[in-house]
């Protein structure tokens, strides 16, 4: 009988332990972005005032529905002293994403949930810009003035890198 119960205490142990194991070992897979619906993530520095600045932008798709997942980077600079477009300073295409890519993305967001809900609302006319945005309007995160978005420029910095 003592044997019995040992053997299921032990059991259930193994049981546990492979299955915190599977849990901790998940990933993140972005399956919810596809060649239809892209994330794009923005933000726009406040160097001419209430009239904006500056842009980076990284949008995340894939070429189809369970394909790879790739990223676009897109600078734009704004001239204060003209009413002109932005002017694309660079670009960069198809940049493949690995798994560490993925849990930035992740990280990116989460970061920018939590800023936008810790800051007093107040009006503004002028300041940074951090938007998240799903293509389907599903998730639409924009945080005005906001805070320097850190995760956002760690993922640029990695994103140029490659």
């Amino acid at each position: 009988m003592k044997n019995e119960i040992k053997n299921i205490v032990v059991s259930i142990l193994i049981i546990f332990t492979f299955s915190a194991a599977r849990s901790d070992n998940q990933t993140n897979e972005l399956l919810y972005i596809t060649h239809v619906n892209k994330l794009k993530l923005t933000t726009v520095d406040s160097k001419c005032g209430e009239w904006g600045g500056d842009k980076r932008i990284v949008t995340i798709y894939r070429d189809s529905f369970k394909g790879q997942l790739l990223a676009d980077y897109v600078e734009e600079t704004k001239d204060c002293n003209s009413d002109k477009k932005n002017k694309i300073t660079k670009s960069i295409k198809r940049i493949k994403l690995n798994q560490q890519d993925k849990s930035l993305i992740i990280s990116c967001i989460n970061e920018l949930f939590a800023n936008k809900l810790n800051r007093e609302d107040y009006p503004s006319h002028s300041g940074l810009l951090n938007q998240a945005l799903l293509t389907d309007s599903s998730i639409n995160i924009q945080d005005f003035p906001a805070k320097k978005w850190e995760k956002f420029t760690l993922l640029i910095t990695k994103l140029k890198a490659k």
